[in-house]
Parts: structure tokens; C-alpha cells; sequence
């Protein structure tokens, strides 16, 4: 085995088996090489091919959130009040009606 092979295993070994399954698949279509269109028969069964919750939370790797806090952010400037804000939504919204 050469090294670049080795290298090329030992830096798929992180993957989720889904994610080793795309690759796979990624692989084998490139080494078909002659016909750069991607088969639209291959692409839609893989499109509506389900996966499993788990397969799908592997390849997103989701956080958890244990506190509202964590989603808050501090981007509303200072110097606008809510009040102006929805002062001009009203206004927006009237002249588009």
C-alpha cells in the first residue's frame, strides 16, 4: 500500500458511514470519467432515497441548545427604539396595500 493511499484512509477515518458512502459514490462516478453529465436517473434515486434520522443528525452534527441565552445576540443598534422599528413597518406595509 503507498503512503498517499494510507494518508488518504487514515483521513477518511473521522467520516460518518454516510459520508464514507458519498464519497464512495463520488469516487466510483468520477472513475466512469468518459460522460462529464452526472446521470439524472442515478441523482433522482439518490435524491428520494430516504435516509434514517440518525444518518441524517450524523452528517449535520446538530448542536444542542440548553438555554435561550445561547441563541441571543446583540445586534439591535442603540440608537433605534422597537417602537420606531414597528412604527416604520406599519408605514411599509400600508403602502404596499
Amino acid at each position: 500500500m503507498t503512503p498517499q493511499l494510507e494518508a488518504a484512509i487514515a483521513a477518511i477515518q473521522p467520516l460518518s458511514p454516510t459520508e464514507r458512502l458519498q464519497l464512495l459514490q463520488i469516487l466510483t462516478q468520477s472513475d466512469l470519467g468518459a460522460n462529464p453529465q452526472p446521470d439524472i436517473k442515478v441523482l433522482s434515486a439518490q435524491f428520494w432515497q430516504g435516509i434514517s434520522l440518525q444518518q441524517l443528525r450524523d452528517t449535520q452534527s446538530p448542536t444542542t441548545v440548553h438555554s435561550l441565552k445561547d441563541l441571543a445576540a446583540d445586534f439591535w443598534p442603540v440608537e433605534d427604539s422597537i417602537e420606531d422599528f414597528l412604527a416604520f413597518l406599519r408605514k411599509q406595509r400600508q403602502e404596499v396595500s
